[in-house]
């Protein structure tokens, strides 16, 4: 098989639960099981490298999210420490705790969540514990998921990236999982040519390389590498930290738009 061959399949098996409804406590223990072994943790994004590149696009109704998962060191967690690692976030972020702090129970996964809609941010923070058989015992592993939707102002999105990283260290937790992702629209359909045209675009603004890109009926998806942000993923020897996909809708008339650093984690 050639390796563009062994390449397509490879990537295809690792990204093809990216559009898949997957539960929550799945999808972060493929995830992180996933990325612990190939994500490169050194530093963050800078200087809104990517969020620059994106608003060249001059796509509609911009909007950027922000998602980091880490397991916590710890195997036993309490009730009140759960709910105090969900307040020490929150207050991180200057996000006001004005409920209860929900508890939801579905066998060996429970979730401590507090979600805050705001007019043009949605905020969801999840202490998220799973029970694993170890032999003749029970185990515990506890994830932190903080996930930060954002309209409009992508470019604040930096900055509540600092003030994670800083309520994560004072958690003690400097090994995080982070994605990054933007998305908008062209009130059109797009030719595959324009498609091809801003991807190649994007990456050069990124000052990356293309790695892989194909077709699946009217999506293109391109994955790229660039030295201008230090967290890669690699996969058939080919290091990859940039994801673009566009796709058209038919019912709104209009193709979406996605960018994404190391690579889409949400439904597209």
């Amino acid at each position: 098989m050639k390796f563009s061959d062994r390449f397509v399949e490879e990537v295809k098996r690792i990204f093809s639960l990216r559009r898949t409804k997957i539960t929550l406590y799945i999808a972060v223990v493929l995830w992180l099981s996933f990325v612990t072994q190939v994500l490169v943790n050194r530093v963050f994004f800078g200087d809104f490298q990517i969020a620059e590149a994106f608003v060249k696009t001059s796509t509609e109704d911009m909007e950027c999210s922000l998602e980091i998962a880490a397991q916590h060191p710890n195997e036993f967690l309490s009730e009140s420490e759960k709910k105090d690692i969900i307040r020490h976030i929150a207050d991180g972020i200057g996000l006001s705790i004005d409920r209860e702090i929900e508890i939801i129970k579905d066998k060996e996964r429970t979730e401590y969540v507090f979600e805050k809609q705001a007019k043009k941010a949605l905020t969801s923070i999840k202490v998220v514990s799973i029970e694993q058989k170890v032999d003749s015992a029970v185990k515990l592993k506890h994830y932190i998921i903080v996930r930060l939707r954002i309209k409009e102002s992508i470019q604040s999105l930096e900055r509540y990236r600092k003030l994670l990283d800083n309520a994560f260290k004072g958690l003690g937790i400097d090994q995080k999982q982070v994605t990054v992702q933007y998305e908008g629209y062209i009130s059109r359909a797009m030719t595959n040519e324009n498609k091809e045209e801003m991807a190649r675009q994007i990456v050069k603004e990124l000052q990356g390389e293309i790695a892989f890109d194909y077709w699946q009926n009217d999506t293109y998806t391109v994955y790229a590498y660039t030295g201008m942000i230090d967290e890669y993923i690699e996969t058939a020897g080919c290091k990859i930290n940039i994801q673009i996909a566009m796709t058209y809708d038919e019912q709104t008339e209009k193709t979406k738009i996605y960018l994404a650093s190391p690579i889409l984690n949400q439904e597209w």
